[in-house]
């Protein structure tokens, strides 16, 4: 219990920078285009938007200045029948737009345009320094703009004399319908402010994504949970794909595998062997979930242990998936464990396989089962499994993950467990309580083993398992287990 607390504890704690930037970019990797698909979107909505919501207005505008008498031209100004009263002026500049808009002006402008409504918005200003002032009319239609402003020049000496007195208005510029709108259709920076908008949210979505992922990133994140040893730290290799044989993986006795993975492998062989008790010899191999490498590193560890001199069989206990032969590069048709558990015969001997010029002896085959509890079960596994140990040195079994009950029939049968990790792939939560559940059922584990780890600072990405390789052995051998007389070794 106390375990799981202080993990809930780290789960809830700050992230670090470089574990948060290490898990976004995988996403970013992967989901980059989606990121810059949904900026571009989000501009796209903005443009839409704004392109109905956009709407051509014209201005119509007329000036004039207010006098006192009876002329309404401005040759008149300086005539004898015209007389202008500075005050009353005045008086019409400040009383004009509380008159534009009162009811009254509403009202007469109604009647003068023969309209239900306003098709515009009125404004007036005066020009500093002077008693000249602006009517401005703006409206989605020139011509009703143009109608309104001559509209509102008609009926405004009605109030104004009732107001200030007898006014005339000396129109100086008169209305005109508007050839243009006077506002245009502006969408660049808006649009471009979406599209970062969608960027940075497309990307935060990622870095919460990255916050909330949690793998295994090295050792020390199971060793401080479980007290369970690291076995080895199997690099993240990076090999040029061979034509030759495309279903081979890479293995250490390959010619370009790199030193440092045959060197995992070789202090695995030594930390494994350290590990095991003085009569052990049965080892499973295991992992959380498919596609963490287990089957490459069983394989590699048989090569590894053959090479050290020992007898070693492999067998491919994954009824449901096998792989081992393609890991192998081996052709040469042969029985594997499903087809021997499930053949009703009474004969005791296995046709196997014999890994070119090594101590490997290989029970595989192809065929996958959809259903192998039953096989598994049967009383002919204990069977064939005790017989091999007194012919091999030590038996190597790959198997289907721990969430899978044969993992678990396999493990009873089995002195020491090795469980696999993948680095940064599965999630941690996940890894520790299978590891856990695993252990309590009675799998005795002695360690893990680390794969795909980062070495020299950058992996390399995942480079071993599948689609490379050159072929070796694809000679077959019919080892006979229980049989007085063991079958000829290899044959061609």
């Amino acid at each position: 219990m106390e375990e799981k607390e202080q993990e809930k504890k780290e789960e809830q704690s700050l992230i670090d920078l470089g574990v948060l930037w290490h898990n976004f970019l995988p996403f970013l990797r992967r989901f980059w285009l989606l990121v810059l698909v949904f900026a571009v979107l989000c501009g796209a909505y903005k443009y839409v938007r704004l392109r109905r919501s956009f709407t051509p207005m014209y201005r119509s505008e007329a000036i004039f200045s207010v006098s006192v008498g009876s002329s309404t031209t401005t040759s008149d100004l300086y005539s004898n029948g015209y007389y202008y009263d500075n005050a009353a002026a005045k008086q019409a500049v400040s009383t004009f737009p509380y008159l534009l808009s009162s009811d009254v002006m509403r009202d007469l402008l109604l009647e003068e345009l023969d309209a239900s409504y306003i098709n515009g918005s009125i404004s007036a200003s005066t020009i500093s320094g002077t008693n000249f002032m602006v009517l401005s009319v703006t409206s989605a239609d020139a011509q009703a703009a143009c109608d309104i402003a001559r509209a509102v020049m008609e009926v405004y000496p009605q109030i104004g004399r009732k107001v200030i007195g007898d006014i005339q208005l000396v129109v100086s510029q008169e209305p005109s319908v508007a050839p243009e709108p006077y506002n245009s259709f502006v969408w660049h920076s808006s649009v471009a402010r979406s599209a970062v908008l969608g960027l940075v949210l497309g990307l935060g979505v990622l870095v919460l994504l990255g916050a909330s992922r949690r793998t295994i990133l090295n050792s020390g994140d199971i060793k401080k949970r479980l007290n369970l040893p690291c076995l080895a730290h199997i690099p993240a290799v990076s090999v040029k794909q061979r034509k030759q044989n495309k279903s081979a993986g890479l293995l250490i006795t390959r010619q370009d595998s790199a030193s440092g993975f045959r060197e995992s492998f070789r202090l695995l062989r030594l930390k494994l062997l350290r590990a095991l008790d003085e009569n052990d010899k049965v080892i499973t191999f295991t992992s959380s979930v498919p596609s963490e490498g287990k089957s490459s590193v069983a394989a590699n560890t048989a090569l590894s242990l053959a090479k050290d001199g020992k007898q070693v069989l492999l067998i491919d206990g994954d009824l449901r998936s096998p792989s081992i032969k393609g890991l192998l590069g081996l052709s040469s048709p042969s029985e594997g464990l499903g087809e021997y558990l499930s053949d009703k015969s009474s004969k005791e001997g296995i046709d196997c396989l014999r890994f070119k010029d090594t101590n490997l002896v290989v029970l595989a085959g192809t065929k996958a089962f959809s259903n192998p509890a039953a096989l598994l079960r049967s009383k002919k596994l204990e069977a064939t499994i005790q017989r091999a140990r007194n012919i091999f040195d030590y038996i190597i079994i790959d198997t289907p993950p721990c969430v899978m009950a044969d993992a678990s029939v396999f493990a009873a049968l089995s002195d020491k467990v090795v469980y696999v990790v993948r680095r940064d792939f599965a999630s941690r939560s996940q890894v520790l309580d299978s590891i856990r559940t695993f252990s309590d059922s009675g799998a005795r584990i002695c360690g893990f083993v680390l794969n795909c780890a980062k070495s020299g600072g950058s992996s390399t990405g995942y480079g071993y398992g599948y689609g490379y390789g050159y072929g070796y052995g694809k000679k077959k051998s019919g080892y006979g287990y229980g049989s007085s007389k063991s079958r000829s070794a290899e044959k061609e």
